[in-house]
């Protein structure tokens, strides 16, 4: 039975990032409600993306329910709402504790720490969360206690606890709560789920990576086919017919096609058929694992294929190569899946060959959903990537405001090609990023509608290969690298110009398209180009 006194009585908050995609549920949220009610607390959960409300909004529902605890979701595209929203709350003379979790605390504790947060969780928030609730009701476990809890002490200092937060089997963990269910699938958004935890690969930009190594121990953990079955036999009871499994990487040792097949049984075997869409590594998506999870139901998957040249693969430490890279578009291709084939064009040591090689396998396989031409790797907070930035030296030029370093491409004449596609993008992400959300996030659209979309994004693309294979033939081409810049940039600029009436013509489509299949594009400008 849950406490109904003030002391036991929980918010889980999330505010809307900003951010080009529409929303989508936070399962995060969902899993620390069903854990903490679970123990007894009273928990209210507000979804401040998903449910389309401002900050103010969202604190006047935090200082209606009077906790004595709150808790934000956070990332570094949330976190300035997130201050906000605690400040409101403070304002209106209700002094909950508050603290932060989620990747951006994880990696910026102190920034969260100076905001005004009381404590952050570094790491997986289900037992912190629970130590914490119970310190607030009982003043026991003291703070120093509670493994992965960063806190201001009572004179202001910040104390780090070097335990770290543990990840706790799937098996102790219930089923996450859906609070947000009907408004989920009332949008078309697709009902999340989560079948394992982690990734066992070892990419250096990635944030996955750096966060399982927070907690130590296995950097993935699955559950069982059987309780994910009986979790969306439950959800299709009620209604889901459309899901994102939101798995950092689906198919992982000892996961291949016999586990695959085993459980597109479980799903027939129930007389469930859902849709489905996951991310999965290429060199995992051999041809009997497609196969497999096409009757498992998986309609669309998200792909890290990164980069077509095997020099920048070797760079990022991805484990599979070119010729993996191709046969798994093919494979999805040949079973009807549509692919967002992840891409990092530029690094710091990217040069024109691999800008060539990119250039042609992009054009081969034009299908692809991608969010533009212009894409670059982050040098996140606690990954490889960033921590090889700062031992060379001399390249860190700044931080944007998600947190990402930023840093200088070497080769001059790459420089001036990474600086035209950035300002090309930058034009028209705003008709990318609305064409490709129903595909990317995804929508719950029937193929039909699905087709529809992906035929504007795939016309989208052949534009911007067009302005790419003339950049890289001006920067490949005799002039001098001193008067190459004011070439490259003549070039973009008359181009800009010079196609601005097919853009405007694939906006009117594109909208026509929202209209057309009853969705509502309601995003941010994408803050990742700055």
């Amino acid at each position: 039975m849950s406490k109904r006194n003030g002391p036991d009585r929980i918010v889980l908050a999330t505010p809307s990032p900003v951010t080009h995609r529409t929303a989508e549920e936070n399962l995060g949220l969902g899993y620390l409600a069903a854990y903490l009610r679970q123990e007894g607390y009273e928990v209210a959960l507000i979804d401040g993306w998903l449910q389309g409300i401002d900050v103010e909004a969202l604190a006047r529902r935090i200082v209606d329910a009077r906790p004595a605890l709150v808790g934000f979701a956070c990332y570094r595209s949330n976190m300035m709402p997130a201050i906000e929203a605690m400040r409101l709350v403070r304002r209106a003379g209700v002094r909950p504790v508050t603290v932060a979790g989620g990747y951006g605390p994880t990696f910026h504790a102190a920034e969260f720490l100076e905001a005004g947060f009381d404590a952050v969780v570094r790491g997986e928030g289900e037992l912190p969360m629970r130590m914490l609730a119970q310190h607030v009701c009982t003043g026991t476990p003291s703070l120093e206690r509670i493994p992965g809890l960063s806190f201001r002490d009572t004179d202001g200092t910040q104390r780090h606890n070097a335990e770290p937060a543990p990840k706790l089997p799937f098996a102790q963990l219930p089923h996450p709560h859906r609070d947000t269910l009907d408004l989920t699938i009332a949008r078309r958004s697709l009902v999340h789920l989560q079948t394992a935890r982690g990734c066992q690969a070892t990419c250096t930009f990635c944030s996955i990576i750096a966060f399982e190594r927070v907690g130590g121990g296995p950097t993935w953990r699955q559950r069982s086919i059987r309780d994910v079955a009986d979790e969306i036999e439950r959800l299709w009871e009620q209604g889901a017919r459309y899901f994102k499994v939101i798995d950092d990487s689906l198919v992982e040792p000892p996961r291949d096609a016999d586990w695959c097949a085993e459980l597109a049984d479980e799903f027939e075997s129930r007389g469930v058929s859902p849709r489905l869409r996951g991310s999965i590594r290429a060199d995992r998506a051999e041809e009997d694992v497609v196969r497999e999870l096409a009757r498992a139901g998986f309609f669309s998957f998200s792909c890290g294929i990164e980069n077509f040249s095997p020099s920048a693969l070797r760079r990022m430490a991805k484990r599979a190569t070119v010729e993996q890279n191709f046969a798994a578009l093919d494979r999805f291709r040949a079973h009807g899946i549509y692919v967002q084939a992840g891409h990092i064009l530029f690094d710091d040591r990217t040069t024109l060959a691999e800008l060539e090689d990119n250039y042609a396998a992009m054009r081969h396989y034009s299908w692809t959903i991608s969010k533009g031409i212009f894409t670059e790797m982050y040098a996140a907070a606690g990954t490889r990537f960033t921590r090889t930035l700062t031992r060379r030296g001399g390249l860190q030029i700044d931080q944007d405001a998600l947190g990402n370093t930023r840093y200088d491409v070497l080769d001059p004449r790459v420089r001036c090609v990474y600086g035209a596609l950035k300002r090309w993008q930058k034009e028209h992400a705003a008709v990318y990023d609305k064409a490709i959300d129903p595909l990317s996030a995804p929508k719950a659209l029937d193929d039909a509608e699905l087709a529809l979309m992906h035929r504007l994004s795939v016309e989208l693309r052949e534009t911007d290969l067009d302005l790419f294979r003339l950049l890289l033939d001006v920067a490949t081409g005799p002039t001098a690298t001193a008067h190459l810049e004011e070439e490259i940039h003549d070039l973009v600029e008359a181009e800009i110009a010079r196609t601005a009436p097919h853009y405007r013509k694939l906006d009117t489509q594109v909208e026509e398209a929202y209209g057309e299949v009853g969705l509502v594009y309601d995003a941010d400008d994408n803050p990742f180009l700055c």
